[in-house]
């Protein structure tokens, strides 16, 4: 369960764009750069729902979320997960709001975008021989829809 982030989200009139990888509510355009780790070398923003109310959510996935393997990976064998999704269980007067959503876990729907860097092309030994190792590619074909394809799998 993530920590809730009422006392930000109700004070801004637009509801968050996204939402980083520790679920905290984002309000600006989705970058690779805004990761709440500057370290990574592969980045998604995914559409999730929550397995209760199946409200959907844009979240960042990133190297913080995966012990093993690449996301790239995780996208190809559609076992790419976010975990809980953003709380959204609210005020209790609010007949709208997700009784579960706090503690249920979240469905991936489709990777949005997908980004990465890190090149090994640009690496020299342990030396990095050109600049362009630090700039962020974004990787159409990894951008697909894994709910659709889950479903016809099965």
């Amino acid at each position: 369960m993530h920590t809730s982030y009422d006392d930000i989200i109700c004070r801004i009139s637009t509801p968050p764009i996204w939402f980083d990888e520790h679920a905290v509510p984002r309000y600006c355009i989705f970058e690779p750069a805004r990761s709440a780790n500057i370290h990574i070398g592969e980045i998604a923003l995914v559409e999730i729902a929550c397995q209760s109310c199946q409200r959907k959510f844009h979240v960042a996935l990133s190297s913080v979320n995966f012990r093993e393997g690449t996301i790239a990976e995780a996208i190809r064998s559609k076992t790419l997960h976010y975990g809980d999704p953003p709380r959204h269980d609210g005020d209790p007067d609010d007949l709208h709001a997700c009784r579960s959503g706090a503690s249920m876990n979240s469905e991936p729907r489709r990777v949005i975008e997908y980004w990465h860097r890190h090149d090994a092309r640009f690496v020299k030994g342990t030396r990095v021989i050109d600049m362009a190792y630090f700039k962020w590619a974004r990787d159409p074909a990894l951008e697909v829809d894994i709910q659709r394809d889950r479903i016809n799998q099965h």
